[in-house]
């Protein structure tokens, strides 16, 4: 008896990730990243793919096979008709003008999600080409995260009974982590240093795995208030703010998804603007003076090497990217 040949998944609707094109996107990010890994990442695109999804609906389109690079082009330019205004359907329903910024991640989201399915570029768009202005990372507003309206967020989120994410926060303001590397930092080896040295490192859970010694951070007044809140509340026998019985996965989403309103509700938008808060405070620092948010850059060669440390500091490999947490020319 002859074995029934195996359709390719070329052929099959969605290319075998599931018969609604959504889920068939979030199932072939899974598949592309790892199901247990780069979280934060899967959970971006599968946002923003819904705008394409629902683009491709109005066209006819509930297939992956049937994408192409005609219909990209196409969402291309409904995202560029959307940086000068509103875009009307035929409906009535009424999609709002979006940033410069916003377009190119829609795209970028695009790009990422149809290689996931079909492992190919055959499809991929320039989002330079189709939106015809290129995107800037240089901030232009004020930063929202003071040190008092960070204490204010977290002194609410102590009230609520939520003491590990507001010692999320105070580790991300004071030494400029990233909410992962906050609850994953071996708070006992910074202890340690900052007890030998003054200082500490910030080596686990970093993005892209650079564990080293760059980013070293002298421990203030408000570094050492942080870190012996964190030491206070994390759980028994851990190392960590993670328990035994959490995953990274499940802490992010309960503990830091109750902080991030409370976050909003005290001016604060995000955990991101907590690192923007603490840049702001090691260029100004160096360079005695206002960030280029605040005032006029003054000296050029402080200024350099200002941003340079700020990049270091907050584990960037290009200073360049100085300019979106502080500003630039």
């Amino acid at each position: 008896m002859k074995r029934k040949r195996k359709t390719p998944r070329s052929q099959k609707r969605n290319f075998g990730y599931g018969k609604q094109l959504l889920y068939a996107f979030v199932k072939a990010l899974c598949a592309f990243f790892g199901p247990d890994q780069h979280y934060g990442t899967r959970r971006t695109h599968g946002v923003r793919i819904r705008i394409f999804v629902e683009f491709c609906r109005r066209h006819g389109i509930r297939d992956a096979r049937y994408i192409d690079l005609q219909l990209v082009e196409a969402y291309g330019s409904y995202l560029r008709h959307r940086l000068h205004d509103a875009y009307d359907w035929a409906d009535g329903k009424r999609d709002k003008p979006i940033s410069v910024s916003y377009a190119h991640n829609l795209i970028s989201t695009v790009n990422t999600c149809l290689y996931a399915m079909r492992r190919d570029e055959k499809l991929h768009l320039s989002a330079r080409k189709a939106l015809g202005v290129a995107r800037s990372n240089v901030r232009k507003t004020q930063i929202q995260a003071d040190i008092a309206d960070t204490k204010t967020a977290t002194d609410r989120m102590i009230a609520s009974g939520n003491e590990r994410g507001a010692a999320v926060v105070l580790l991300t303001r004071a030494w400029g982590m990233r909410s992962e590397e906050a609850y994953l930092q071996d708070l006992d080896r910074m202890m340690r240093e900052v007890t030998a040295t003054g200082s500490a490192a910030i080596l686990e859970g970093t993005k892209g795995g650079r564990k080293c010694r760059s980013r070293t951070i002298q421990a203030g007044e408000f570094q050492r208030e942080a870190l012996e809140f964190a030491l206070s509340v994390r759980p028994a026998g851990s190392k960590c703010l993670l328990s035994e019985t959490d995953s990274a996965i499940s802490f992010y989403r309960r503990e830091l998804g109750r902080c991030r309103r409370i976050l909003k509700k005290c001016g604060i938008p995000s955990f991101r603007e907590l690192r923007s808060g603490f840049a702001q405070d090691v260029y100004e620092e160096i360079v005695r003076g206002p960030s280029p948010l605040r005032g006029p850059i003054g000296d050029r060669v402080l200024d350099r090497i200002a941003r340079e440390t700020v990049a270091r500091l907050l584990g960037h490999g290009r200073p360049q990217v100085a300019s979106s947490y502080i500003g630039g020319y």
